[in-house]
């Protein structure tokens, strides 16, 4: 999980509908008024970087008509309090966030990787479903960018929170966070696993090459960690963040603590 920069000005379709409907569920919303659904879709791939809101793998869209997006639209406080708290959660701008379908569904796109059969291998919004855990949980909208909150595994990808830098006040939250939304399913480990390999391969190559290290660890926080030409990240943003160390940290500071 990494630092969501939510659009303050939200989409229009949405406001709109809100000022007209203000009682009115997510659900009306996205069936009365699809072409607004799609507009809120855009947005929330633009602020996220294409990257699920808690397990940072990409979000996916359909490429083919047997296909559905993996991506869905998440309500961080749960819907269900709406009536209990007096407030609207289904249209508020700011408890929207996109996830993928957390290894539920068997018709996405790379399917063989991102799905799976098994209950324990399932992420994200999947567990966490319904329930009102709002208090359990760090929001990624709430948490630090500057810091970095989550380790790994190097032989395992498996995912910790990170005691040397996380701030002590956010640890038991981060705890709570990779055990309630399940971030440490088999699945994330093995494709978490494959991005530290890879950042390894390279690395060596760099080496190889004669390049020094910094250099080499430099020109990989450069290229993995900025999002490319249409604004989109690689997957597992926080693993190579980690695993880059400190040539990470100089070029999110550069960006002003806002990748």
């Amino acid at each position: 999980m990494k630092r969501v920069y939510k659009s303050k000005q939200e989409p229009e379709a949405l406001a709109r509908y809100r000022k007209s409907y203000p009682r009115e569920t997510w659900e009306h919303f996205r069936r009365r008024a699809r072409n607004g659904y799609r507009e809120v879709k855009r947005q929330i791939l633009q602020d996220q970087h294409g990257l699920c809101a808690y397990c940072e793998i990409g979000i996916k869209l359909a490429q083919a008509e047997t296909e559905v997006d993996d991506f869905r639209v998440e309500h961080f406080y749960p819907k269900g309090a709406t009536q209990e708290r007096g407030h609207n959660y289904h249209l508020d701008w700011r408890n929207l966030l996109g996830v993928c379908h957390g290894g539920s569904q068997p018709c996405v796109p790379d399917a063989e990787r991102r799905y799976s059969e098994l209950k324990r291998d399932r992420s994200c919004d999947v567990p966490k479903g319904g329930k009102e855990i709002s208090g359990l949980i760090l929001n990624p909208l709430k948490i630090p960018g500057r810091v970095r909150i989550f380790r790994y595994a190097e032989h395992s990808g498996k995912m910790f929170v990170d005691e040397e830098s996380c701030p002590q006040h956010l640890r038991r939250k981060a705890n709570s966070t990779i055990r309630e939304l399940n971030l440490n399913a088999p699945r994330l480990m093995r494709m978490r696993l494959a991005v530290i390999e890879k950042l390894e391969d390279e690395i060596s190559q760099m080496l190889a090459q004669g390049q020094p290290l910094e250099e080499a660890l430099a020109l990989l926080a450069e290229t993995c960690l900025l999002p490319d030409y249409e604004g989109v990240s690689l997957s597992f943003f926080s693993v190579i963040r980690w695993y880059l160390g400190e040539a990470a940290e100089q070029v999110i500071r550069a960006s002003g603590d806002r990748l």
